[in-house]
């Protein structure tokens, strides 16, 4: 993993993997950013593209400015990589304290298949395409979700698109949580997009209607049939899992499940749903065919997320381990070295 600092405004680009055809990864913009806290992001990528045998790279763009600086950040930015982003050899999208506006300079080169930032619903098709991705993991780990009851935390945009296959798959869906609490339930869908458009992460108490949101962990609680998991890189710690027991666990974000808590879960013989495998989607639609339609980029997803599902879900090491195995196995294709350390928080 190669880190470069910028010379034109402080900040960095860290790239992952030696000799890629396209790095890929967020900009986010903050005084007091590090590289290292972006490993696992562009680790994530990273696995991403080994799963769709892709030879491609996770990066990370950091800008180490206040908001306040943030335009004058971005052109900087804009003008020093400026053969990077118009060659689209280095790909970005906003992240931490940037919107597509702040990042418009960039995002002018990109020259990726942006079909995925079409709106679907109040949420970006790159969402529904992570839902999609999510609920096949998760019906490959169950078979099938008709009937199920499901949790998920880190509830938002995702979190809705998981929200909505999931019901359309015949699941209920019995709490969701945000940083700001957990609301429980058999929750509908359109009640949950109405709450989250209007209120975001305080969705949770307009859901609880009277009563108090519960505190977040509780989303944790092992009596529902699937627990998704996404609100950050580490979100499921060594006590969410020790929680979570034999329940389940679908990752949709970047290292959603910490290393701690992957031992707890192996140790209990309880499966596990890569991040890189069910958030698969948007990447199969960044160099896709123009001429592909938004049913056509939800089949592949679910049939690429549902292949990989049937053969790592029965593996002895368990289907986080296999998915990693499969992701290496390809790197060895065109790496000298495989990359230390895997997408775990």
């Amino acid at each position: 993993m190669e880190t470069r600092q910028l010379e034109s405004t402080p900040g960095f680009v860290i790239f992952d993997l030696p000799g890629a055809q396209h790095y890929v990864g967020e900009a986010r913009l903050g005084s007091r950013l590090i590289p290292g806290n972006a490993t696992m992001l562009v680790r994530h990528l990273t696995y991403v593209f080994a799963t769709l045998e892709q030879q491609r790279s996770g990066a990370s763009i950091g800008l180490k400015s206040d908001p306040a600086d943030a335009a004058g950040a971005v052109e900087a930015l804009a003008d020093e990589l400026a053969d990077d982003f118009s060659s689209g050899r280095l790909s970005t999208s906003p992240g931490l304290r940037l919107d597509a506006e702040l990042l418009a300079p960039v995002l002018a080169h990109d020259q990726r298949n942006l079909i995925g930032n079409d709106d679907r619903d109040g949420i970006s098709f790159n969402h529904e395409l992570i839902g999609v991705g999510a609920a096949a993991a998760a019906a490959g780990l169950l078979g099938g979700l008709d009937g199920k009851r499901i949790a998920i935390e880190g509830f938002g945009p995702a979190g809705l698109g998981i929200a909505r296959e999931a019901v359309s798959a015949g699941a209920t869906i019995a709490r969701v949580a945000t940083a700001k609490g957990c609301a429980n339930g058999q929750l509908d869908p359109v009640a949950l997009a109405e709450a989250w458009l209007a209120d975001g992460e305080m969705c949770v108490a307009t859901l609880s209607g009277d009563s108090e949101p519960a505190k977040p962990w509780t989303v944790w609680q092992d009596d529902v049939d699937v627990l998704f998991c996404g609100s950050k890189p580490g979100a499921m710690s060594g006590d969410g899992a020790s929680m979570a027991g034999s329940t389940p666990v679908v990752a949709f974000s970047s290292a959603a499940v910490s290393s701690k808590a992957l031992a707890v879960l192996r140790a209990a013989g309880t499966p596990v749903a890569a991040d890189f495998v069910a958030a698969a989607g948007p990447a199969l639609g960044w160099w896709a065919d123009p001429v592909l339609t938004h049913d056509d980029l939800r089949s592949a997803t679910a049939e690429t997320v549902a292949a990989v599902m049937t053969e790592t879900a029965d593996h002895d090491d368990g289907p986080f381990m296999a998915a990693c195995y499969r992701a290496e196995s390809f790197l060895q294709t065109w790496q000298d070295e495989l990359p230390f350390g895997r997408p775990l928080g």
